[in-house]
């Protein structure tokens, strides 16, 4: 009897344990539906800007800028604080938020802060991230980061299909990364977050080796999957991605990539993927690095230059200040040659007359009328 009740007691805790972890990813996959099913959360430059100079500072988010300290020292959004992503689910970073206030997440074109920005929606945050990251902002010279999307340097011409894929397995769940949303946060963001640029997807994919291939999922619209797809990518909307049903045809030993657009969307879902742990990563800027027929919607070099704060503007304003004095300088020299220069006789359409002879004819006159009356 001792011995059954040992190995009761040991499938009691098991079970409880399985049941605990169960409860623990289905919580997890709870906030992360309850997310997505209203569809990913961003903003405008534009939009942010109207916002922090509306006269009303009742309403302004917080703003965090998710970039290296380097940068944010250069050049930053007036008002943002600082944080790495690494840092941000920490008790600490946690701290540094209110649920009362509106979050705006930014870093150098928008990949990294929608991971970050589903992580905190998930948590009950309403958070936004800045869609394509700081040069939507201003394009600041010298910034260190990861560059704004560049067709010559990003974009590629790789092989599209319109032959559509479907998943060929069903798929039990790998264990989430902590037992509640905050703690499958931090243990995945405390190791940054998954990007892949389509070079490297593409080198992978026709290395020879299929058993290295990532698992492909497309998060675009339907239609635009239809007109052309990476080759072998199922189509998944990211508002229904985690459904039960969604969850189950995606492999929990292969690598994950998900594209969207330009990386804002795909980037969000692929933060909550990472969280319930797969292995999955965020193509880089999108189908519009994967083919020319992808759209990429922002340029940097239509960036708005909205006021920034750091040393880059202190650097631009102490320019335009010697700038200022040279030109006062230059202003004051010529007002000094004016000066010393003879001066000259206005014209005024008529012959200018010489009055040193009419000074003679009245001088000569009075010394006669002299002479005269002493003579008398």
């Amino acid at each position: 009897m001792k011995k059954y009740s040992i190995i009761i007691a040991l499938l009691v805790i098991l079970s409880l344990t399985l049941t605990g972890t169960s409860l623990a990813d289905g919580h997890i996959v709870g906030a992360a539906d309850g997310y997505f099913s209203g569809g990913t959360q961003n903003i405008a430059a534009a939009d942010l800007f109207a916002n922090l100079n509306d006269g009303d500072t009742s309403n302004d988010p917080l703003v965090i800028d998710l970039r290296n300290a380097a940068d944010y020292d250069l050049a930053h959004i007036p008002g943002a604080i600082n944080m790495s992503v690494k840092d941000l689910f920490t008790a600490d970073g946690m701290a540094e938020l209110s649920a009362d206030q509106p979050i705006v997440t930014y870093c150098y074109t928008g990949q990294t802060s929608s991971q970050a920005t589903s992580a905190l929606n998930m948590l009950g945050y309403e958070a936004q991230s800045m869609l394509y990251g700081f040069p939507t902002w201003a394009y600041v010279e010298g910034l260190t980061g990861s560059k704004p999307f560049n067709r010559d340097v990003d974009g590629h011409d790789y092989m599209v299909s319109t032959e559509a894929a479907a998943a060929d397995g069903t798929y039990e769940m790998p264990a989430a990364l902590g037992d509640s949303v905050e703690a499958a946060a931090e243990g995945y963001f405390s190791n940054g977050t998954k990007n892949i640029k389509s070079s490297d997807l593409f080198e992978n994919l026709n290395d020879g080796d299929e058993s290295n291939d990532p698992f492909l999922i497309d998060v675009r619209r339907a239609e635009d999957y239809d007109a052309g797809h990476i080759p072998g990518a199922i189509s998944m909307s990211a508002q229904s991605f985690f459904t039960a049903d969604n969850l189950a045809q995606i492999p929990a030993d292969k690598q994950i990539v998900v594209n969207c657009y330009t990386g804002q969307s795909a980037s969000q879902v692929v933060g909550a993927l990472n969280m319930l742990g797969y292995d999955a990563w965020n193509l880089k800027f999108g189908f519009a690095s994967w083919s020319p027929s992808g759209v990429y919607k922002f340029d940097a070099a239509n960036s708005p230059m909205y006021r920034w704060e750091g040393t880059g503007e202190a650097a631009a304003a102490e320019e335009a200040v010697a700038e200022e004095e040279m030109a006062e300088e230059e202003m004051a020299e010529e007002e000094a040659t004016v000066e010393e220069a003879p001066a000259t006789l206005p014209v005024s359409g008529g012959v200018p007359f010489d009055f040193t002879w009419a000074y003679f004819l009245v001088g000569s006159g009075l010394l006669g009328a002299g002479m005269y009356l002493r003579r008398k």
